[in-house]
């Protein structure tokens, strides 16, 4: 072979080489641009709490909270599925790892702080107590010696339990909010503990008179966030960017009007 021949494949060889480099290194800054990109998480729920999250008619969470995980997945770039596991159970499959984070009208407080990670507060609340018209309850102090209706693993409940007592035989718990109401429709209990939203939209719903609620200024407002495990910094910091974002481009107002008249 003619030394000038074997100068051109020695040639070819080295820009062969080159451009596998230059494409190896494109395609390792295009995966790195995208490190969420086709993400899967699940995250879990307690499709219990209208409009927060409920089950529409194909058996499918659907709600405000919905909405929000699927943009704030949408914004990084993750495909997200949703659980509804029931409230205690989507706590539990977050700590053991089968689901990355929880979403389901959650209170941030000091109690569950030690023991997950929550995002920055997406919504803020407040208990109201709910009581026939002419009852003497007014305050959550006033509960004392009534019998009081709740819903499982909320605030309400947690009120209820500071009051009276934990495991007092006057605290009746159920698994949503609008379960709870009807035992105090129907005169079996003396008064209801809950969320305002629910509370509300389940009254207008229901439209029946002769019931009235009641915003104690003793009981704390309260912010709902996202959970996730203790410890998972990263993720806390992309669901926070990325709430944030929706929050700043508009896309959290319109979620919001979809389910609230007025914020």
């Amino acid at each position: 072979m003619t030394t000038w021949k074997k100068a051109g494949i020695l040639f070819l060889i080295i820009v062969m080489g080159l451009m596998a480099v230059a494409c190896g290194n494109k395609a390792e800054t295009t995966t790195k641009g995208n490190a969420n990109a086709d993400k899967k998480i699940v995250a879990v729920t307690h499709a219990q709490f209208r409009p927060f999250e409920y089950m529409n008619a194909q058996g499918k969470p659907e709600g405000f909270d919905i909405d929000i995980i699927n943009a704030i997945g949408k914004e990084l770039g993750w495909q997200v599925e949703v659980q509804d596991t029931g409230f205690d159970g989507a706590l539990e499959q977050v700590k053991n790892g089968k689901a990355q984070v929880a979403i389901a009208a959650i209170t941030i407080n000091k109690k569950r702080q030690q023991s997950y990670a929550f995002s920055d507060p997406y919504f803020d609340a407040k208990q109201l107590i709910m009581v026939p018209e002419g009852s003497p309850i007014k305050t959550l102090q006033d509960i004392k010696g009534k019998k009081v209706a709740v819903q499982l693993s909320t605030t309400g409940a947690l009120l209820a339990e500071d009051v009276l007592g934990k495991g007092n035989k006057d605290i009746f718990q159920f698994e949503d909010l609008p379960s709870a109401m009807d035992e105090l429709y129907n005169k079996r209990v003396d008064v209801v503990i809950g969320d305002n939203v629910p509370m509300m939209e389940q009254m207008a719903k229901v439209s029946k008179p002769g019931f009235v609620t009641f915003d104690d200024p003793t009981i704390p407002k309260e912010s709902y966030g996202i959970l996730m495990q203790k410890g998972n910094d990263e993720m806390v910091k992309q669901v926070n960017g990325a709430l944030k974002k929706i929050k700043e481009n508009g896309t959290y107002d319109e979620i919001y009007k979809k389910y609230f008249s007025e914020k």
